[in-house]
């Protein structure tokens, strides 16, 4: 079963920044890739976080590279993944 996928305000801030730079400095087609390969992942890990590796055991935060320029740092719960 899919978890619920939350993103923090903070989270939702520099996601927002991130697109408004890809489409203010590169091409919207650059940041529609973007976009895409961020529900990608996101679809990934509401299904099994579990392929991404841990960054920190004992907090138990995980991390997924997105683009070698952007990587998201997540949580699992019980039913939801935090960003």
């Amino acid at each position: 079963m899919a978890k619920d996928v939350v993103l923090s305000p903070r989270a939702i801030k520099n996601y927002k920044r991130i697109i408004e730079y890809l489409t203010n400095k590169w091409r919207i087609s650059i940041a529609n890739d973007f976009i895409g390969r961020f529900e990608d992942v996101i679809l990934l890990l509401s299904v099994d976080a579990g392929i991404y590796p841990y960054l920190n055991v004992v907090k138990q935060i995980q991390k997924c590279v997105l683009t070698k320029h952007n990587i998201l740092y997540f949580k699992e719960t019980q039913d939801s993944i935090k960003f």
